[in-house]
């Protein structure tokens, strides 16, 4: 059931996400989240959870809650690509590279031509190998033999 108050919290939200206040859309998101558990609904709206999920995480606020939200919103809609975008910036901003990796990719076999998550990959970036695979990554001599083949 769609509550009408929620609904247009949550477009106000976007609306403010729009114009880079994010400190605004954070507290429509949460009103709206809010409002839809009051007048009826047990669980929110996927993307209402989403969106305040991913709000936190960019913010840099209680960035594991925020986390939480996104998969929260992920296991009601596990189809919807957006949702899983919204879970990978939250990974991302909770430096979870390898699970955000993982959740953007999910959202592109949903929808192949996902601009969000497409954008984000490249951020991203691509890492090679290590020059020495059967050394760890993090091994003196990896980095430096990766810096040398840069050059």
């Amino acid at each position: 059931m769609l509550v009408r108050v929620a609904e247009e919290s949550f477009e106000k939200g976007l609306a403010a996400l729009d114009q880079g206040k994010a400190d605004h859309a954070l507290a429509f998101f949460e009103a709206a989240v809010e409002l839809d558990r009051k007048f009826g609904n047990q669980s929110p709206q996927p993307r209402y959870l989403s969106q305040y999920g991913v709000c936190l995480g960019l913010l840099g606020r209680r960035r594991e809650e925020a986390v939480r939200f996104c998969r929260e919103a992920v296991e009601l809609e596990g189809y919807n690509a957006d949702l899983q975008w919204n879970l990978g910036r939250a990974l991302l901003a909770a430096e979870r590279r390898s699970e955000a990796y993982a959740a953007f990719i999910k959202g592109l076999r949903l929808q192949r031509d996902h601009r969000g998550i497409i954008l984000d990959l490249k951020k991203m970036g691509i890492r090679r190998k290590p020059p020495l695979p059967f050394l760890d990554r993090s091994n003196p001599l990896n980095v430096w033999l990766g810096l040398r083949r840069r050059d």
